[in-house]
């Protein structure tokens, strides 16, 4: 069916950064002040992709208002989906709603349509709203399809398959969609168990490599020893044939419908050490032949798995995951390469705490060996929810959002040149 949310045409707020290389030689991050008085929640987490680039310009989505509903203890959330036609130097809103959500997830196909995808908790039939933009055409009136009984909470995934033309949508309670770029449901299943002994699935993550294998994680939540309510473990597995099936990192087939947690069957990525402190996957990658995660433990961590082997053959955190002048340490942050482009340098963003400010790194082998790219030129109170595409655009940026200021009501979107080839 077509339905339009209302659609504002006013400018917003936008003030972009200048200069472009710090002292050291270190690049400039490049910041846009997207709104001013947005929801706490914003742009909500890293595990999930809310900024897209196509021929149409650069797309941000992110939470604009938290609305009380009925019952009083449901919420709702006012969201817009944003669009910057001159390298995100300014943002116009071109579609808006309100639904029991937190910020869309976007996605583009090659054709350069963009889909944007959420669900409805206040609505009793459990829906996913899936959304499709023709390129070219008029964003404030999408195509939309509603997937029914599917339950969600604020925590979904959506990953494009450019092989089989398709989508996988993953939502909070285990559930994973196999979805037509039209909107038609082809695939239902419980991927992972809502619950194990230990743990409950809490946020998927989702990744499909150029080889056309679709990888899943999952961060659970969980109580430790004191009774404290932690993000428990993460867990991951891969499919080679769109989900019909699942596999270990080793190749090992798994059961339908594993057990989410430390009990269950999938590859564990946390380690032994980390049940008594909050663990959670700030995002993966896939790129040549490794699959990458960043996570905060004890410390950020960065991981490295050799898909051809199975076995991990990086495994970076603290002081080790930095440059000479910039360490990341976050709960969130971005992996983003030129995916197409074998050899291409491999980027991470997050936070520099010691700096007050977002920085970037940059890998010329893979992972195994980081240095500095750019750090933003002012400071930040928190760089909550750093996120962005895994993907560095066509004309070389990488671009992402987070929140900030006080109560994190502030949105912010970044640019960081990303070259395509290591310096000499």
């Amino acid at each position: 069916m077509n339905r339009s949310p209302g659609a504002a045409a006013a400018l917003l707020v936008a003030i972009l950064s200048t200069g472009s290389v710090l002292a050291g030689g270190i690049g400039v991050i490049e910041t846009t002040l997207v709104d001013s008085n947005a929801s706490y929640y914003g742009t909500f987490q890293s595990h999930n992709q809310k900024v897209v680039a196509t021929p149409d310009g650069i797309f941000l989505t992110y939470s604009r208002r938290r609305v009380p509903s009925v019952p009083p203890d449901v919420e709702a959330c006012s969201w817009r989906l944003v669009r910057s036609t001159n390298g995100g130097k300014t943002f116009q809103s071109v579609c808006e709603s309100t639904n029991g959500t937190r910020a869309p997830v976007l996605e583009s196909d090659e054709a350069g349509h963009l889909y944007m995808a959420h669900p409805d908790w206040n609505d009793p039939r459990k829906p996913f709203l899936f959304y499709r933009y023709a390129r070219g055409g008029d964003y404030s009136r999408p195509f939309i399809t509603t997937i029914t009984n599917v339950a969600c909470g604020a925590k979904y995934a959506l990953a494009y398959d450019g092989r089989r033309k398709r989508f996988y949508l993953a939502a909070q309670y285990g559930q994973l969609l196999t979805v037509s770029p039209e909107g038609t449901v082809l695939h239902r299943q419980q991927a992972f168990r809502q619950s194990g002994p230990h743990a409950a699935t809490q946020y998927p993550s989702l990744v499909v490599s150029p080889d056309g294998v679709l990888h899943l994680a999952m961060t659970t939540v969980g109580q430790n020893k004191l009774g404290k309510v932690v993000f428990w473990d993460i867990h991951y597995m891969n499919s080679p044939d769109g989900g019909l099936t699942w596999r270990k990192l080793n190749g090992t087939i798994l059961p339908a419908t594993p057990i989410p947690d430390d009990t269950g069957p999938t590859d564990r990525i946390t380690l032994d050490d980390e049940f008594e402190v909050p663990t959670w996957l700030a995002n993966m990658l896939v790129k040549d032949g490794k699959l990458h995660f960043i996570y905060e433990g004890r410390t950020m961590r960065y991981l490295r798995y050799d898909l051809a082997t199975g076995q991990k053959d990086a495994a970076l955190d603290g002081r080790q995951f930095g440059g000479k002048e910039i360490v990341l340490r976050h709960q969130s942050g971005l992996l983003a390469s030129r995916l197409d482009q074998a050899g291409a340098p491999l980027y991470c963003v997050s936070r520099d705490q010691a700096r007050r400010t977002l920085g970037c790194l940059v890998s010329f082998d893979n992972g195994q060996h980081w240095s500095d790219h750019a750090l933003a030129d002012r400071t930040f109170r928190d760089n909550f929810a750093t996120g962005g595409t895994w993907q560095v655009t066509a004309d070389g940026y990488i671009i992402g959002s987070f929140s900030d200021g006080e109560n994190c009501r502030e949105v912010w979107f970044y640019r960081i040149t990303a070259p395509l080839t290591s310096p000499p």
